[in-house]
């Protein structure tokens, strides 16, 4: 019997605490932040969609009644048929409103009975060709060499598009599709009346939409298939007649995972295939499978991509035999599909970038916005408004540019001549400037200061920035440059497959952007090697229009302690009443899991004293080899550096004293290293054959994230040191200064810097730790045991930023002999 929640299997404590969470203290309190931490195995997503879905589910009838009450308050502004001095008795209002509910509940209904009756399209996908682009298809490509000069140039007619989409605002193109749909008043093929091409025909029941955000595209489909698990019951009452209310599902995507038409495909980047579809559908003959036209948005195939979704959950992976059935593109059928939605997914990208979300059309007013995996939070939003010159890229394409302008000058239109000399004049510019003023990593500059040397800020960077997106130079150039590398290279290096990469140019437009409009937010600096970097330091100001729009803003993850960066960096405007916390232990037994501090002066990797040989040679080589006898020869153990430096500076001095010798004796060893040579597979095989290793991984590197060790590859994990970052990097220099700055403006006192300081920089570092630690335990049954390996952990300061679920098993001892004592016993518990 299903219980409050509908889950579908009979839930865990922790579950029915964070479910409840969610539902009572959280959404039934209008709060307007929800910070949850539990962690990975403990089924967090389930939990999510089933307290936030039924809590809609139970609530949606006064929320369409509130939703009514306020399309009669506007009726009432312009035809004053109910106005405040109204004479009309308080029963014609009542039935009034008890109309409006009626019509919802009918049009539910025959929506509903809609798509029960709904067809699957013809599964015959008939092959697809076009030969539509200018060049990207006029012959397969297999070199550069393939491929003529005259496709290397730009069109020149191509920069003046006249053509009336593009003079149309989006506005004005929406409003056509509306009154398009409105209009269209025909019978489809099984006979049930097509006011259901409107697209408000399917939106007028969804009062809230509810927006899933998470970073990888496995995290967003096992949302979809979590999704499909629980059975809730409809919104509205039992003589309404609609037994089954379907979710209404989502699942955005981007053109390279959704485009179906093969000239397009076959790019292998992200900002190639955006590109190339762009030269698509601005060619002559356009492309097979999407218009901006009315006529295609109220389409029979475009509403049948539509009504094919909201049939049943799918994933993002089913859209596209869908569209390829219906001859109708994925990606622009699923944004028509928005507006009636009731649950959609979608990347990082699409959510946090305010360009993204206006372009697809997603509104955030009263919806529940869920962020996966949120402490990559600040990084994220910080990636996404930052941007970074590398010197080497710059001289790369001004080499490229001037090979190309010598090259094919005297064949280019006008246009383009003077606008690749404008480009090539200020990408001039700011090498001099780079040149002239570098100094240091950390170095901080004004954007006025970077053109401020020469006419070249008289240049529109607006209209050079598009001129190389619409005449896809940055391609040409690289395709130009890609061909005079492969003539010089060997035959046997000509065999070798072609490495996928971005052009040098796209990755410099992106950051000329920022000259554009740069944020007062946001800080241009020096990184090492004369890297040009431009860094958000604000990073609330991007999320403030999503928490103020949104109805409630929940951020989940496994690792989210602490917690201090998100009330000080991503919501420091929000009262703290007005966000709610639920932090739960994990799934598994508390005798599954033992964490142990040492509090022994040997132990301590501060910068003065990591690096001394009674340290390494002795402690930390005693210790880990007395750990690879305690732990038993099945199960794995990973100890966590915080460097790839010095995990390969123990390695280099236990070869010269021949302790590495002694250590392999038992167990094989695997390390890290920046090469990025694949040593995890052979870590997995032989934890699996038994034949006893050890892996030596870095904090924020390859291994510490996303990666699933469960069971035999991690029984114990050690956390060498903590992993504090560089603070002499020119980003943390930046990012310190700007907090002094913060403090002092408000009033506080250098040793509040001080103090501020060291809490942010232990707050990224345990971050860290408990990112790297949270791989421990992956399920129900696992059992591990964790050692934090520095005398500081047992302070209370850092202890407090440990996850609770960690935090709760500490085990503090003083000494190496008895932490071995205890883990013998440990192990021997757990056979």
């Amino acid at each position: 019997m299903p219980g409050r929640f509908h889950h579908p299997y009979t839930p865990y404590d922790i579950q029915e605490q964070l479910m409840n969470s969610l539902y009572d203290d959280t959404l039934s309190q209008h709060k307007k932040i929800a910070l949850v931490e539990s962690p990975t195995g403990t089924g967090k997503t389930l939990s999510l969609i089933c307290a936030i879905v039924t809590w809609l589910r139970d609530n949606k009838l006064n929320l369409l009644e509130s939703s009514n009450d306020t399309v009669k308050e506007d009726n009432e502004k312009d035809s004053d048929e109910f106005s405040d001095d109204s004479d009309e008795p308080d029963w014609v209002i009542e039935q009034f409103n008890g109309s409006k509910a009626k019509d919802t509940i009918d049009e539910v209904k025959q929506f509903e009975n809609y798509l029960n009756n709904l067809k699957p399209p013809n599964a015959e996908i008939t092959s697809i060709t076009s030969s539509s682009l200018k060049f990207h298809i006029k012959k397969k490509v297999t070199s550069t060499q393939d491929i003529e000069d005259n496709d290397l140039l730009p069109d020149e007619h191509a920069l003046d598009d006249n053509s009336k989409e593009q003079s149309l605002n989006q506005e004005v193109k929406d409003l056509l599709h509306k009154l398009t749909q409105k209009t269209n008043k025909n019978l489809d093929s099984t006979g049930t009346n097509d006011k259901f091409h409107n697209v408000a025909g399917t939106s007028i029941a969804n009062p809230i939409k509810i927006y899933f955000a998470s970073r990888t595209h496995s995290q967003l489909s096992q949302f979809a298939n979590q999704l499909k698990l629980p059975k809730f019951p409809s919104s509205f009452p039992k003589d309404a007649d609609i037994p089954i209310e379907r979710i209404k599902f989502l699942p955005l995507g981007s053109k390279k995972q959704l485009c179906i038409e093969p000239s397009v495909r076959r790019w292998k980047t992200a900002e190639a295939i955006n590109d190339a579809c762009y030269e698509l559908r601005h060619s002559k003959t356009g492309c097979p499978f999407y218009s901006n036209t009315p006529q295609w948005h109220s389409s029979k195939d475009t509403i049948a991509f539509r009504d094919n979704i909201y049939k049943e959950i799918h994933d993002i992976e089913d859209l596209v035999p869908l569209g390829k059935s219906l001859k109708v593109c994925p990606y622009y059928a699923s944004r028509d599909s928005i507006p009636g939605a009731e649950i959609i997914s979608l990347p990082y990208q699409y959510l946090l970038s305010q360009d993204a979300r206006n372009s697809l059309g997603i509104e955030l007013k009263d919806s529940i916005v869920i962020i996966d995996e949120a402490h990559n939070l600040i990084d994220t939003i910080n990636n996404i408004y930052s941007a970074s010159m590398t010197y080497s890229d710059l001289n790369s394409v001004l080499n490229g540019l001037e090979n190309y302008l010598n090259k094919f000058k005297a064949k280019l239109g006008p246009k383009n001549r003077v606008n690749l000399l404008k480009l090539l004049k200020l990408l001039q510019t700011i090498k001099s400037f780079i040149d002239k003023i570098f100094k240091k990593p950390g170095q901080r500059i004004q954007s006025h200061e970077i053109l401020g040397d020469s006419n070249s800020d008289l240049f529109n960077i607006h209209k050079l920035i598009d001129y190389v997106n619409k005449s896809k130079m940055a391609y040409k150039i690289d395709t130009y440059m890609t061909r005079l590398e492969e003539k010089n290279q060997t035959p046997e290096k000509q065999q070798l497959p072609k490495v996928s990469r971005q052009p040098a140019l796209f990755k410099i437009m992106s950051f000329l952007t920022t000259l554009t409009n740069p944020s007062k937010e946001g800080q241009y600096f020096f990184e090492k090697d004369k890297e040009l970097k431009y860094m958000l330091l604000e990073p609330s100001q991007m999320l403030e229009p999503i928490i103020k729009e949104s109805r409630c803003l929940i951020m989940a993850g496994g690792t989210m302690e602490p917690l201090s960066d998100f009330y000080n960096e991503l919501f420091p405007q929000i009262n703290r009443d007005e966000i709610s916390k639920f932090a739960c232990n994990h799934v598994i037994p508390d005798k599954n899991l033992q964490t142990f501090t040492i509090d022994d002066p040997m132990f301590e990797f501060t910068f003065a004293k990591r690096n001394s040989l009674q340290l390494i040679n002795n402690n930390l080589f005693n210790f880990y080899n007395d750990l690879s006898y305690k732990v038993p020869i099945t199960g794995g153990i990973v100890g966590f550096f915080p460097s790839y430096q010095y995990l390969q500076f123990v390695i280099d001095k236990w070869k010269e004293s021949g302790k590495l010798e002694m250590l392999t004796k038992h167990r094989k060893l695997f390390y890290e290293k920046k090469s990025g040579e694949d040593i995890l597979s052979d870590y997995i095989k032989c934890v699996s054959a038994g034949e006893g290793a050890m892996l030596f991984a870095i904090v924020g590197g390859r291994l510490s994230e996303g990666i699933n060790f469960q069971d035999n590859l991690f029984r114990a994990v050690v956390m060498t040191g903590l992993p504090f970052p560089n603070v002499f990097s020119g980003e943390l220099q930046i990012k310190k200064d700007h907090l002094e700055r913060k403090i002092l403006k408000k009033g506080g006192t250098m040793k509040d810097v001080q103090n501020e300081t060291r809490e942010f920089y232990e707050t990224i570092c345990m971050k860290a730790v408990n990112q790297s630690v949270g791989r421990a335990i992956r399920h129900a049954n696992d059992y591990a045991a964790i050692y934090l390996l520095d005398k500081r952990y047992s302070t209370e300061n850092i202890k407090q930023k440990l996850s609770l679920w960690v935090r709760k098993t500490i085990k503090n001892e003083h000494l190496t002999p008895q932490v071995m004592q205890r883990t013998a016993k440990f192990f021997e518990s757990m056979k």
